[in-house]
């Protein structure tokens, strides 16, 4: 079996990544998330979670911990590539925690870690990254949540104002002092989200796809 060397970040990814994160850090503080009093009662339940968001969407996600779960611990998959150790220096900068792994690379041994670290911790996952196709979610999160039985949160965010770099993702940047409304939908189980899916007569990643992507709506807890 190939062994996969994973790159860690080292003094050299902080020294590059750290004027970018300062500059992030105050960007962030120019927009506000709009969220409705159910998503917001949804955000700051204090159980355990696994949040789903598009990979364009990452801006958006350290946010969500400050202003709704401050005091509750984040981790975030990360490509085990050696391009994931910057990431992963900007998020143990924005005190994110980091899971390493991707659908191609080292996929079983991240799954059994993020069902590990789901239990000191919620955990938020890009569906579609970290390469794409962008905004179709693989199903690499249902056996996480199959395995740790905790709620599984589809968080649907659009900013106002914004603007998308020529990545593969055409990665969403807020322009500073919008607002960027958040829509949120809690499936309390694996099992409510398949039931949901059935129902609707798509499959699990089908229902995310299309919720996230606006195509359906929901409502806020389905149990």
């Amino acid at each position: 079996m190939e062994r996969i060397t994973i790159t860690e970040p080292s003094f050299k990814h902080y020294c590059v990544i750290l004027p970018l994160y300062a500059f992030i850090r105050i960007w962030q503080f120019t927009v506000r998330i709009k969220v409705s009093r159910q998503s917001l009662k949804i955000l700051t339940n204090p159980d355990k979670l696994i949040g789903l968001a598009w990979h364009s969407r990452i801006f958006f996600l350290p946010m969500c911990k400050y202003l709704y779960r401050p005091k509750l611990p984040m981790s975030g998959l990360v490509s085990a590539s050696r391009d994931g150790a910057y990431l992963c220096a900007f998020f143990n900068l924005m005190k994110i925690g980091t899971v390493r792994g991707s659908s191609k690379r080292r996929g079983a041994g991240a799954i059994i870690d993020l069902i590990e670290r789901l239990k000191s911790s919620d955990i938020f996952i890009t569906p579609d990254g970290p390469r794409g196709p962008k905004n179709i979610a693989k199903s690499g999160f249902l056996r996480v949540a199959e395995e740790s039985g905790v709620n599984i949160l589809l968080l649907r965010i659009n900013a106002r104002h914004s603007f998308s770099l020529p990545t593969w993702d055409n990665f969403i940047l807020p322009l500073p002092f919008t607002v960027a409304d958040m829509d949120v939908c809690k499936f309390e189980s694996a099992a409510s989200l398949k039931n949901a899916a059935r129902e609707l007569g798509l499959s699990e990643t089908e229902l995310v796809s299309k919720y996230l992507n606006g195509e359906i709506s929901l409502p806020p807890v389905v149990s």
